[in-house]
């Protein structure tokens, strides 16, 4: 898959606060947290894509 097609799929999607409550877990959380764990789970993202980039060189 390219980077293209990921960078897209990303642009299409809004991944906030409100989006995180929508799971079983989150509903009550502030949007302070929820900014959070967002955060954290982007840095996860960027973390497992960078690992598979330098598995494909």
């Amino acid at each position: 898959m390219s980077n293209t097609i990921i960078e897209q799929r990303q642009k299409n999607r809004t991944f906030n606060s409100t989006w995180l409550k929508t799971f079983k877990g989150f509903e009550d959380y502030s949007e302070k947290e929820a900014e959070k764990i967002l955060e954290q789970l982007r840095e996860l993202a960027n973390i497992v894509c960078r690992h598979v980039q330098k598995g494909n060189i």
